[in-house]
């Protein structure tokens, strides 16, 4: 049976690609809670490096540390539907999954420190978020949102040259379009994002249709409705 322990918090973040892939690729999740947010798993404990996503894999006690290391080790372990055709597919898809990567860590991660209020500036990384000193929080939300536009009009720019539909390497659905759904998805509909809607005349993804083309292709996949069910309205973030 394919089975894996998957240790996150209750936010949409990094690990709903993980449970989406998991449903399309037919592998059940037992979804474990981290601390702070909850007592199933302590992460300064129990995880390598201290940090969730954490994953378990029943079926042979691999455990792995790392959202891009889970998800390329789920889709190669167990074939199915997101699993890379040819190596070109493979670097097209990673090298898309990066950009998602890059943006949720600079642009999303950030905002998370400044909708729930955290300070503590070396829990992972040095933020734009950790040093605002002069500004605070309203700084941070400018600086953030200018980088927010910037950073997708480099994805819409080179969906737009390479001509790709209806998903961001063809007619068929990655694990990178999963990721760009899920965080596209996260500053869309959920509470704590009001924030950079706010700040950005309430449509962060305007001047993208073909970003929004994608996401939504992805939104029509059975196991992917199924999955998400009302997460990004409930989700804080």
């Amino acid at each position: 049976m394919k089975e894996i322990d998957l240790a996150y918090f209750p936010i949409i973040g990094r690990g709903e690609q993980i449970n989406i892939i998991c449903a399309i690729h037919g592998i059940k999740v037992n979804n474990l809670i981290s601390t702070p947010m909850g007592d199933d798993f302590d992460k300064d404990k129990q995880a390598p490096f201290g940090t969730v996503p954490w994953m378990k894999d029943h079926s042979n006690g691999l455990e792995l540390n790392d959202s891009l290391a889970i998800i390329q080790y789920l889709v190669s372990k167990y074939e199915g539907p997101l699993t890379p055709k040819t190596h070109e597919d493979a670097a097209h898809v990673a090298m898309y999954w990066s950009w998602v990567q890059d943006y949720y860590s600079y642009v999303l991660s950030p905002l998370h420190d400044i909708i729930t209020d955290h300070s503590d500036p070396f829990w992972r990384n040095l933020r734009l978020t950790d040093t605002l000193a002069e500004g605070g929080k309203e700084t941070g939300i400018a600086n953030l949102t200018t980088l927010h536009t910037k950073r997708i009009a480099y994805l819409e720019r080179l969906l737009e040259q390479s001509n790709s539909s209806p998903f961001l390497t063809g007619s068929n659905c990655s694990y990178a379009d999963i990721f760009l759904y899920t965080s596209v998805r996260t500053v869309q509909k959920t509470p704590g994002f009001g924030i950079l809607r706010d700040a950005c005349n309430g449509d962060p993804f305007s001047d993208c249709p073909i970003i929004l083309n994608v996401c939504e292709e992805v939104s029509k996949i059975n196991h992917v409705i199924k999955t998400v069910g009302s997460k990004f309205t409930e989700c804080p973030i």
